[in-house]
């Protein structure tokens, strides 16, 4: 009976599905064959994004990456929709010409990943806007940035970029290989051959390595890069108090979990993997707004299930902003992003600046 039910779900979307998917594909065509023509800012634009529904770990790489060319001397800006908010127009986060540096508001105002981002990052800004070029301009302009990090913006193919990074979830890296809603794929595949680097995320996981690998190479090429990194979870922050905890003070502890994201089971396994034990899990769709009735009933099933702690991620933090979270002890687990393939990434921005900056200088000089 269940088989047929899915049977009859997929011949009714069948349709819509693939009328979807012809639109994304004219869509990309039209970009391809220049009938619409992509816009161009004077900074170095990198763009970071995936092609397939949910979390692949896009914001920790997209604060990795601002982050080192911070540190390297570069004025960067982060440029984001942020998913989400009920606000319109463009919000700026950590604006440097404001007298008080704001890293605070609601999720609701700036979407849950730009207040994220804004307060890892607080000497970098964040640009809240659904019009890329337009906040590209207004931050060289007003901001004098020289590098854009585009954030979530693989399939944003308005705004032309100077390094266009692919992220692959080692986990589920094709996504069913179906568009949704029958897989989790935003795009045909073939929108890999666009990618001038690839990262595969949760490389740490059991994957299979050389299957992913022809793919990225039938589709992408031979040369472009495939880099791997994973994420651990190096410390846990008490919501109320603010302090900070190293991971393996929490060993052995029983936790529940409480998470609106992409990929919730990833999650579970970072807090598995850093000796923690889960007594009850409490996942909700991604960005889901929470409310307190929510929270009462994850503590109660905490209470329930022996918990010694509640255990949700940064991103999911912002959105329990305003929750009262009573005296059971609440904590965002904090991650670091690990590779060793760091070199090659960091040497990859680096020449890709000069070049890019190389090219600019010719074309200026023409």
């Amino acid at each position: 009976m269940i088989a047929k039910d899915k049977k009859l779900k997929r011949a009714l979307l069948w349709l819509p599905a693939k009328l979807y998917e012809l639109g994304v594909r004219l869509r990309v065509a039209a970009y391809e064959t220049e009938y619409l023509k992509q816009k161009r800012v004077g900074a170095t634009v990198i763009s970071i994004g995936n092609i397939t529904l949910g979390g692949v770990g896009k914001t920790p790489m997209v604060e990795f990456i601002a982050r080192y060319l911070k540190s390297e001397g570069e004025q960067v800006a982060i440029l984001t929709r942020g998913y989400g908010r009920s606000s319109r127009g463009m919000r700026v986060l950590n604006d440097p010409r404001a007298d008080r540096t704001s890293r605070e508001g609601s999720h609701r105002e700036f979407g849950d990943e730009p207040l994220m981002l804004a307060r890892a990052l607080p000497d970098v800004p964040v640009i809240v806007n659904s019009d890329r070029y337009e906040s590209g301009r207004w931050a060289e302009r007003e901001l004098k940035a020289d590098v854009l990090i585009l954030d979530d913006a693989y399939q944003h193919l308005g705004l032309a970029r100077d390094l266009n990074i692919l992220l692959i979830d080692a986990t589920d890296p094709f996504g069913g290989f179906e568009m949704a809603p029958f897989g989790r794929l935003r795009e045909p595949l073939y929108g890999i051959k666009r990618a001038n680097a690839v990262i595969i995320t949760r490389a740490d996981r059991p994957f299979d390595q050389a299957q992913t690998n022809a793919i990225l190479k039938h589709f992408g090429g031979a040369q472009v890069p495939v880099m791997y990194v994973y994420s651990s979870i190096t410390g846990l922050r008490h919501l109320s108090s603010g302090e900070s905890y190293e991971a393996r003070e929490f060993a052995g502890w029983n936790v529940a979990l409480i998470c609106a994201i992409g990929n919730p089971h990833a999650f579970a396994d970072d807090i598995l993997q850093a000796g923690m034990n889960i007594v009850s899990e409490n996942f909700f769709r991604d960005h889901h707004v929470f409310t307190q009735q929510d929270f009462d009933r994850v503590l109660q099933s905490a209470r329930d299930s022996g918990a010694d702690a509640i255990v949700t991620t940064e991103k999911d933090a912002i959105r329990l902003y305003g929750i009262e979270l009573g005296e059971f002890p609440t904590y965002a687990a904090q991650l670091k992003i690990e590779s060793e393939d760091d070199v090659r990434l960091k040497s990859l921005l680096l020449r890709m600046l000069f070049e890019a900056r190389r090219k600019k200088q010719l074309a200026s000089e023409r």
